[in-house]
């Protein structure tokens, strides 16, 4: 009986050891994808809760305006480049001529002159080409990691207006890795340090976790008044299981 009795105290006493925080699920990764262009969505390629892999197409604008001008533009930059060739002929032949004292100073200036401006204008057209392809590329909103979609907010022909401020279209979030977040006494958080291992108890399974983060200054204060600090914790969940930000779940801190 003795022994029994010093085997459960043993036990009791090692369960005083940890200390149990209540948390809530958060993200570890989320963000909000939108546009830097006016224009009207043509296609949403997603839903909530759609799995999506790194490059995956989710939302597009309409392009038509756009590719009008990228044909535009690359008839422009074709049309510089022969005009940069003849110019650049014109000087070689110019400067042999001139080598030759069979023209004169200032006739090779103007031709050094006008192949000057024939490159800066490619330059020119050259520049205007790069930045209507990084508009197409704006158009088209793509998944920069893999990950789940939270929310979907737009609507094939949804009308942007971002001049003043860019409208989110799309939240993306890695279900990969999640965050607990939980508040501590100053007393606790002290005897804690940032890469710390602590266990994690989420829907009946312990979970290895590491603190990321620990308040310095007051997150509030618990129902007698003391300050309470933030406690942040990754953690990565199991193969299948299906987490929600909300969710409660138990940090457990072991001596």
């Amino acid at each position: 009986m003795l022994r029994v009795l010093l085997c459960c105290g043993l036990l009791f006493s090692g369960n005083l050891l940890a200390k149990e925080i209540p948390a809530l699920l958060d993200w570890q990764q989320r963000m909000e994808l939108g546009t830097l262009l006016d224009g009207m969505v043509s296609k949403v390629n997603v839903g909530i809760g759609q799995q999506v892999n790194r490059g995956r197409l989710l939302i597009e604008l309409d392009q038509r305006e756009i590719q009008a001008r990228l044909a535009w533009a690359e008839s422009r930059v074709a049309a510089a480049k022969l005009q940069q060739d003849e110019a650049r002929r014109e000087l070689d032949r110019s400067l042999e001529l001139y080598d030759r004292t069979l023209l004169s100073n200032h006739e090779r200036i103007l031709a050094e002159i006008e192949a000057a401006r024939a490159d800066a204008y490619a330059l020119q057209t050259d520049a205007e080409l790069a930045e209507i392809r990084k508009e197409r590329e704006y158009a088209r909103i793509k998944a920069p990691f893999d990950g789940i979609v939270v929310n979907v907010m737009a609507q094939p022909g949804q009308v942007l207006v971002n001049r003043l401020q860019s409208i989110p279209l799309v939240i993306l979030a890695d279900p990969s890795r999640m965050k607990a977040l939980a508040q501590v006494d100053a007393a606790t958080a002290a005897g804690l340090s940032v890469g710390d291992t602590v266990k994690v108890d989420v829907q009946g399974e312990s979970l290895d976790g590491e603190i990321i983060l620990i308040g310095l200054e007051p997150f509030g204060s618990d129902a007698s008044g003391v300050a309470e600090y933030a406690l942040e914790v990754i953690f990565t969940p199991k193969q299948g299981m299906q987490l929600r930000v909300g969710e409660q779940v138990m940090v457990r801190i072991d001596d």
